[in-house]
């Protein structure tokens, strides 16, 4: 602490040199060191002199030290700081360990990652979530492996559109490839889960033929040979492994009925192993951050639609970054809930997309919000954290958490791994033939996903659904945004009886009623 007058005066060499040094009063550098209650600064320096003791110690040669005394304490305050944020994170991350717990997760990272100095760091990220619950299948691929025995080999790399030609001899080195990686990989995870919670339940790694494969044949005059495509994944063998808690790894590897051995891109492997077993999340690790807007800020959510509409778009389909979106566009056409593509290159990318809000990858899934549906009673406590900010702020009526229960058949929620983001309430009134939308609140976090307006349309069709022709809200700050999706100003007298006699007159709020066609 640089502020601290006795350590300063000290290393200056006494009271007259500072004064002499910076220009003061020597009465003024003792006032410093006085305690507050005698008029002085309580051992502290001013923040107005203390630009000129820097100044003065650079001129003169002085480095400043820290006091030990202050040393100490700044180290605790840091640490104390350090600890806080870690506490808070840790408590952040809760709803998403609940809500991952016993899913299964198809993680695919390529032979790229395999080679990096990051790898065993992804290791103990893949254990770790292992440790908490979720079910894992690795995919990994050998391109870089396959490439330098080729090379060693002094034999021809031949790829077109990004398929490689797997003749006999490629293929045989693709099988030495996949063996070492695969060996490789095993040893990894094997010495990093015997350090991991429940390693003594007997978690283990599994691998095996799960694929059955067949050639791609001749495409556009090039005969790729004993390069294939995924025919059939042996579903069930996959689904008792992973009831037996094994995690397991596939290698880029299939085999045909009449016992040829094919040589496959891991990415498709792991999008078929994803739609066979109808996997929780299908997760892609990249070689770079791949999804970017014009600002070259990350796209982190995209529907299935805007995904295709972005590939067909591309300059450049055959790049990687668009190879990737293809698979998880195809994934999500065939039943993969969520898909993740995520930079492999960030340390701990895996826990930042998967268990923060703010995330670090983009998501893919058919709906923009796949969790949104009519409340229950265990949302209960998630819709109380989300409203109760607005609630301080005055935005939103105090509801005490008996009225959100007895009220719960009328909410809807957007829900994002186990957190309730967005909420909004429909009260009716069958016989005016008219609702009310109330308690409209979207999290902070989640304002810049068009998450109110999502659940807007599915509140206006359940009133539609049944029998109403308008819907009116009651807003002291979001008059602008209800006004964009077609609500018009409207006075008390054309409010329901029962409404105008419960109207809140101090609130102020405006009156705004939207027709229902």
């Amino acid at each position: 602490m640089l502020n601290d007058a006795h350590s300063i005066i000290r290393q200056f060499g006494g009271v007259k040199k500072l004064a002499n040094a910076i220009n003061k009063d020597p009465a003024t550098i003792y006032r410093w060191t006085y305690p507050k209650s005698k008029n002085g600064t309580g051992g502290l320096i001013p923040s107005s002199a203390l630009n000129k003791v820097i100044d003065a110690a650079k001129r003169l040669n002085i480095e400043l030290q820290q006091s030990d005394h202050y040393r100490e304490a700044d180290s605790l305050e840091r640490s104390f700081a350090y600890s806080q944020q870690f506490i808070n994170w840790f408590r952040d991350t809760t709803p998403y360990i609940h809500a991952h717990r016993g899913k299964t997760f198809v993680i695919n990272f390529s032979g790229d990652a395999v080679n990096d100095v990051l790898f065993s760091s992804l290791i103990k990220d893949l254990t770790l979530l292992s440790s908490l619950g979720i079910r894992l299948i690795l995919v990994h691929g050998i391109r870089p492996q396959l490439e330098k025995k080729l090379a060693d080999n002094g034999h021809p790399s031949q790829v077109f559109q990004h398929l490689r030609v797997t003749d006999k001899q490629t293929l045989n080195m693709a099988k030495e490839a996949s063996g070492t990686v695969r060996t490789n990989i095993e040893a990894e995870l094997s010495a990093s889960l015997v350090n991991m919670p429940g390693a003594r339940s007997g978690i283990s790694v599994t691998s095996g033929n799960f694929i059955v494969a067949k050639p791609i044949g001749v495409i556009d005059g090039v005969d790729y040979q004993y390069t294939g495509e995924v025919r059939r994944v042996n579903d069930e063998r996959l689904i008792k492994s992973l009831d037996a808690g094994h995690i397991i790894l596939v290698s880029p590897l299939g085999y045909s009925p009449t016992g040829d051995t094919f040589n496959l891109r891991s990415e498709e492997v792991a999008t078929a192993i994803a739609t066979a077993i109808r996997a929780d999340k299908l997760i892609l690790m990249t070689e770079r951050t791949e999804l970017l807007s014009e600002k070259n800020a990350l796209i982190r959510q995209l529907t299935t639609k805007q995904a295709q509409h972005l590939l067909e778009n591309s300059n450049d389909q055959q790049d990687d970054t668009y190879l990737h979106l293809q698979e998880a566009i195809r994934a999500s056409k065939l039943g993969v809930k969520r898909i993740h593509l995520i930079n492999r290159k960030i340390n701990g990318g895996l826990q930042l997309e998967l268990f923060t809000r703010q995330g670090c990858g983009t998501l893919i899934s058919i709906q923009p919000f796949e969790d949104a549906r009519p409340a229950t009673i265990s949302d209960i406590h998630g819709i109380i954290e989300l409203i109760r900010p607005l609630e301080a702020r005055g935005l939103l009526t105090y509801r005490s958490a008996e009225t959100i229960e007895m009220d719960i058949d009328k909410f809807h929620v957007i829900e994002q791994d186990g957190l309730v983001t967005t909420c909004a309430a429909l009260y009716t009134y069958p016989d005016q033939k008219i609702g009310e939308l109330a308690c409209v609140a979207v999290h902070p976090n989640y304002r810049n996903g068009e998450r109110g307006e999502y659940l807007l349309t599915m509140i206006e069709n359940k009133a539609r659904a049944i029998g109403l022709n308008q819907l009116f809200v009651l807003t002291t700050k979001s008059s602008h945004w209800f006004a964009e999706r077609g609500f018009l100003p409207a006075t008390l007298e054309e409010l329901p009886h029962e409404k105008r006699t419960h109207y809140n007159q101090t609130r102020r709020s405006m009156i705004m009623i939207k027709a229902l066609d």
